[in-house]
């Protein structure tokens, strides 16, 4: 099924163990090309049909959010220090993908995150949330907020966006329910809304969008607005517009059985 693989790593040291270890032989494919996360590349990574990632879900998340249409498997490359919980297998279970090529695998789907900046689509697509706010937390975010046919303007700590993915985690802390990486939808969440006495009072503050639905935001912020997505940061200030949908193309994880 795969013809052309691609093996990520995460820094030099990963990418020497993959050069010496048997991870080439198990795959058993005459094109494997291997690079380090650093060199990594949208244009580039999309010539490839299999994506494997070596190190943890930092590295897997950042490959995730710029795939189109390759599937991706991760390997943990240190399990005693990291936690793994998007990767397959773990760097003592190297031997399992020799199943690739049995074909013995399952497909798992994880939905992601379309950003669109002032009318351009932005070229990652967040597997687990975005950040829409200040760029440091002490400092309150400016913006007007649009959801389903409904305008407010809003004072508060930010705006959390998340796949089923990411809900576990910052999401939920700030408030928000877990869901399926699956479910074909993103929710959001508004972080600390402020509330005064007779010109903000809001009623935006958390939604699910499902296909074909928009969330829009509106920077009122001089200086200092960001998006983060993962560790991309982009200038998010006063006039600046951005658009949140479900991506069209979920992410095609491989889960060997």
């Amino acid at each position: 099924m795969f013809e052309k693989v691609l093996i990520i790593a995460k820094n030099k040291d990963e990418k020497e163990y993959i050069l010496k270890s048997k991870i080439k032989e198990y795959l058993g494919y005459k094109e494997i090309e291997i690079i380090e996360l650093s060199e990594v590349k949208k244009d580039f990574i999309n010539n490839f049909d299999l994506i494997i990632t070596f190190g943890g879900d930092g590295t897997f998340v950042k490959a995730a959010n710029l795939i189109e249409d390759c599937f991706i498997l991760g390997i943990n490359s240190r399990p005693k220090t990291s936690e793994g919980a998007l990767t397959t297998i773990n760097v003592n279970e190297i031997d399992k993908l020799k199943k690739i090529q049995e074909e013995n695998y399952e497909i798992l789907t994880r939905e992601r995150i379309k950003v669109k900046l002032n009318g351009r689509a932005l070229d990652e697509h967040s597997l687990n949330e975005i950040y829409i706010g200040a760029q440091f937390q002490f400092h309150i975010s400016r913006y007007k907020i649009k959801f389903k046919g409904k305008e407010e303007e809003h004072r508060s700590s930010g705006i959390i966006v998340s796949t089923g993915t990411g809900s576990p985690a910052w999401f939920y802390s700030a408030g928000g329910k877990i869901f399926a990486h699956d479910e074909e939808k993103l929710s959001f969440i508004v972080r600390e809304p402020y509330f005064g006495k007779r010109i903000f009072k809001p009623t935006i503050l958390n939604g699910d969008l499902k296909k074909g639905e928009i969330l829009t935001i509106k920077s009122e912020k001089d200086y200092g607005g960001i998006i983060a997505i993962n560790e991309s940061i982009y200038d998010f200030n006063k006039g600046d517009i951005v658009e949140i949908e479900l991506y069209d193309k979920p992410l095609k994880s491989i889960k060997i059985i």
